[in-house]
């Protein structure tokens, strides 16, 4: 299977009449490699030679040279056949770690026959780092990278190899499959363990990579972004003092960029994209769970991310607040932080006091967008799906409330604007659950007050405040969170499920259709005269499918207004 698979990754070079003459001329200079070489190399490498392994590098480079494409005149060996080059390829991978480990040991620069051997490792090791940016096939390169990972020990003997062993799989981790990109990151994390003087300086190119692949979010995207954004909290937490310094060192920058925007009053688009929000996660992630040398650095990212919130208010820009608001609700119940949030969450309500009366388009998936245009945030889809995540974090952050021993106090403001909210609100349907969210607090806040009206601290005894609140059992609010989220998420699965039957079915429909043209057109070649009508028929069929994209597009269209004007074409980038 292994064999198969090199062979689908390495690029097979058919020769053509001009080829050929380039193949005999280089011959003459080199010998090229045929499957007498291969054996006797075998058959010697499972007695450990080292004089075979030595000819069977110089073929192994050839083989990479041949699979980039490149004409080297001045190696020994050339690859004539291009089925050797996967033999040779598989050979050297198969049998170099085994032979090396049984003369150098756990330790090869101490050993005696490191000076021998050294050069022609070297040349190995070059070689197989190329091939990294060679492969395609994903099967392929995870082996191929496992390789590498065995032959880590003789890369930290070679710094400039070992630099560019970390620059090839840091591009394995921001580019290629999940599988690959998980084996990359593996490598990666033995490096950090093998040499841990490495971590801080793979942490930032890292990052960097991170930066360079969240610029834009897609629901194909996302799942690679959370990954890489997975894999870079488990680094970060390897070394708290490290992380310390990095840490300091991006928050900061983050901060100056806002900074810049407002006090130069510079577009909001410097902020206000998928870069900015993708680092923001990052360090949220790393934060909320975190060692107690890194809790300083929590009181500037809230400060970074309020000031995210405030800097646009736009209607517009509501996904981009929710983004940011889920954050720090997550940020503050992980780190056991009161961070206010009530008057972001009214404010992104109030923009559905009254039902929006815009032509009906499709819902759009909000968690991978950061604005709308302003014809697209009148429709009631956005405005639906608006209010159904504020509903979400407002439940969330309410309930995160409800756990404190100065509950009751906390739920006078939310229980008198969300009043005064309901009061203004015209949709039954939004009123409805508000009202749900106010029995709740009004339940909790009762509970509350009976249990606080039997203990014998005061509030300034912190200890034994955090020892009761801890106590506590869930809420009602919890409970009504936990289960209504539990719904919400089946709904929206089984939505997701019947929209993607729906798609398969119409790609089912297309292939039906294409196959019945190509039939039909079989037919015609057989009855010339059908032809016009075949042909009548094709750009009839064009026009309807034209006519139905131009109507199916929900996302991409202009709106007519009363007085006729023409307002701006909705555009959502991913």
């Amino acid at each position: 299977d292994q064999s198969d698979n090199t062979m689908e990754a390495v690029v097979s070079t058919q020769s053509t009449g001009e080829e050929e003459a380039d193949i005999k001329e280089k011959v003459s200079h080199s010998t090229a490699v045929t499957k007498q070489h291969l054996v006797q190399w075998e058959s010697a490498l499972k007695r450990n030679s080292l004089p075979s392994w030595r000819e069977l590098v110089k073929a192994f480079q050839a083989a990479v040279a041949t699979a980039k494409g490149e004409e080297e005149t001045d190696l020994k060996y050339c690859i004539v056949d291009p089925d050797m080059v996967n033999k040779v390829i598989l050979l050297s991978l198969g049998n170099t770690s085994q032979l090396l480990h049984h003369h150098l040991g756990d330790s090869p620069t101490a050993s005696p026959k490191w000076g021998k051997l050294k050069m022609s490792l070297k040349s190995y090791l070059t070689s197989l780092t190329e091939l990294l940016g060679l492969l395609t096939s994903d099967d392929v390169l995870c082996a191929v990278m496992r390789h590498c990972k065995a032959m880590l020990s003789y890369y930290a003997a070679f710094s400039r190899l070992l630099k560019k062993y970390i620059k090839q799989h840091i591009m394995v981790w921001g580019s290629k499959a999940e599988l690959s990109r998980v084996v990359a990151f593996t490598c990666l994390q033995a490096v950090v363990k093998k040499m841990p003087v490495f971590l801080e300086e793979l942490l930032k190119k890292m990052y960097t990579e991170y930066t360079k692949c969240s610029k834009m979010m897609s629901p194909k995207s996302r799942d690679n972004i959370v990954l890489m954004r997975n894999c870079l909290v488990e680094l970060f937490k390897i070394n708290p003092s490290i992380t310390y310094t990095t840490g300091f060192l991006y928050i900061r920058q983050l901060a100056v960029t806002l900074r810049s925007v407002i006090v130069n009053k510079k577009e909001t688009e410097t902020v206000y994209n998928w870069q900015y929000v993708n680092c923001l996660h990052v360090w949220v992630s790393v934060l909320a769970d975190c060692d107690a040398c890194l809790q300083p650095l929590i009181f500037p990212l809230i400060q970074v991310m309020m000031g995210t919130l405030k800097l646009h208010s736009s209607p517009c820009f509501h996904p981009l607040h929710l983004h940011v608001i889920r954050m720090l609700l997550h940020l503050g119940a992980s780190t056991n932080k009161h961070i206010p949030l009530l008057h972001p969450l009214l404010e992104i309500l109030e923009f559905c006091t009254a039902p929006h009366k815009a032509p009906a388009t499709k819902p759009i998936d909000l968690t991978c967008v950061l604005r709308v245009t302003k014809g697209y945030k009148k429709t009631k889809a956005f405005q639906e799906g608006v209010f159904e995540l504020t509903y979400e974090l407002l439940l969330n952050y309410t309930s995160q409330l409800s756990l404190s021993i100065s509950f009751p106090e906390v739920a006078f403001p939310i229980t008198v604007w969300l009043k005064k909210w309901n009061k203004r609100c015209t949709i039954p349907k939004y009123t409805g659950q508000i009202k749900q969210i106010l029995e709740k607090v009004d339940t909790v806040s009762r509970e509350m007050t009976d249990r606080r009206s039997s203990v014998t601290f005061s509030p300034k005894d912190l200890e034994k405040v955090t020892q009761w609140e801890s106590e506590l059992p869930e809420s009602a609010l919890t409970k009504y969170f936990n289960t209504w989220l539990r719904i919400h998420r089946k709904v929206l699965a089984d939505k997701s499920a019947a929209e993607e039957k729906e798609e398969n079915k119409e790609a089912l429909k297309e292939e039906n259709d294409k196959e019945k043209e190509e039939e039909e057109e079989k037919e015609q070649e057989a009855h010339p005269r059908k032809k016009k009508k075949l042909k009548k028929k094709k750009k009839s069929s064009e026009k309807t499918e034209e006519t139905a994209k131009s109507t199916d597009n929900s996302v991409v269209e202009a709106e007519v207004i009363d007085n006729g004007d023409l307002v701006e074409d909705i555009v959502l980038s991913d």
